[in-house]
């Protein structure tokens, strides 16, 4: 009898579980938005660390993120092809922080132009 209940008790709280995380699953966006000064190049991770973008070496941050076609972190090793077409973003070093490889439907989309950073004037509003 008291098994009965446990059981009962645990397939209760199982299924409330799994309803209540139902919904988490339908926030995953269709489409990634790419931050702006996102940069389009083809990848070649032969020689890891080593990384080539459009045939020049580049170096990578100590953060490097690498996300696959579905949003997901991968490590290096995971990139397999030597030439892969990816969006890319640079951290204030110039160092490749963060690299996405791209679906076919990404690929065919135009990227915006890069905007170069200005300074901005300083305005004293005191007399």
């Amino acid at each position: 009898m008291l098994l009965a209940l446990r059981r009962v008790t645990l397939l209760l709280v199982l299924t409330m579980l799994a309803t209540t995380s139902l919904p988490g699953f339908a926030q995953i966006p269709s489409e990634r938005n790419f931050p702006p000064n996102t940069k389009r190049g083809v990848l070649n991770m032969s020689q890891y660390p080593d990384v080539l973008i459009d045939g020049k070496a580049r170096n990578v941050a100590p953060g490097l993120r690498i996300y696959d076609d579905e949003n997901l972190f991968v490590l290096p090793t995971y990139i397999t092809g030597n030439y892969v077409i990816i969006n890319y973003v640079e951290d204030s070093f110039g160092d490749v922080s963060k690299i996405w490889i791209l679906t076919d439907a990404e690929r065919k989309k135009v990227l915006p132009p890069v905007e170069e950073w200005k300074p901005q004037k300083f305005k004293n509003s005191t007399p």
